[in-house]
């Protein structure tokens, strides 16, 4: 799903766009808090060539496949509970506070763990029965996670919502029925990665400044 899911696909893209107002120069050692399987980090790679990786996840099994795909140095670490034991220029944190019971205790982690720049994806709008099944907890109302990063001392550079009309609500509404939802889990074969390309082009009709993903990129103020 993180490789070719058309979903996962397009945050990067818009990663991509949003980081562009970050100079390359700046940023020596980057992090991916919930770093999954590791795409993200092979993003940030080839973003800033020159900075030292690192990926925490709570999940020790996800961790062991990411060590497979990138040099990179890993913690497991439950970013709800503890702060990483350094700093770090850029922290991109996407597809995780949905997630966590207390989001302001994560995001406070994430503060102390910011040295410059953090890039944390969500999502907002009506929260769907289907994603209790996938762990979330909450939908951010709009405006919500902004308010709450400039909370614990972020300042907000910029913001971009995503994914009307395709996505949001259309996509998100079918997750509704199990079947389809299933079909996004287990290994993806060539009928599969047609289908999730054919998404994914489709999906660049979404528009930036409409839906229910959240992007926001902060700076640690001095």
């Amino acid at each position: 799903m993180q490789r070719y899911g058309p979903f996962h696909r397009h945050h990067r893209r818009i990663f991509d766009k949003i980081i562009e107002k970050v100079p390359k120069e700046e940023i020596l050692t980057a992090v991916d808090i919930g770093c999954g399987e590791g795409s993200n980090l092979l993003y940030l790679q080839g973003r800033f060539p020159k900075a030292k990786l690192f990926g925490l996840d709570i999940s020790s099994t996800a961790i062991e496949r990411a060590k497979h795909r990138i040099d990179a140095s890993f913690t497991v670490l439950d970013i709800e509970k503890d702060p990483p034991s350094q700093k770090f220029d850029m922290i991109i944190c996407s597809d995780v506070l949905e997630h966590v019971t207390d989001d302001v205790a994560a995001i406070k982690n994430i503060y102390r763990a910011a040295d410059k720049y953090a890039l944390v994806a969500s999502v907002q709008g009506r929260f769907r029965e289907f994603e209790k099944s996938i762990g979330h907890v909450r939908s951010y109302a709009r405006g919500e996670l902004q308010e709450k990063l400039e909370s614990v001392g972020f300042k907000t550079m910029s913001v971009v919502e995503w994914g009307f009309p395709l996505y949001s609500p259309l996509y998100r509404n079918l997750f509704n029925f199990p079947e389809v939802e299933k079909v996004s889990h287990g290994q993806y074969g060539i009928t599969k990665k047609i289908l999730c390309k054919v998404l994914y082009v489709i999906f660049f009709l979404n528009r930036h400044d409409k839906g229910d993903v959240i992007f926001i990129l902060v700076r640690k103020q001095r």
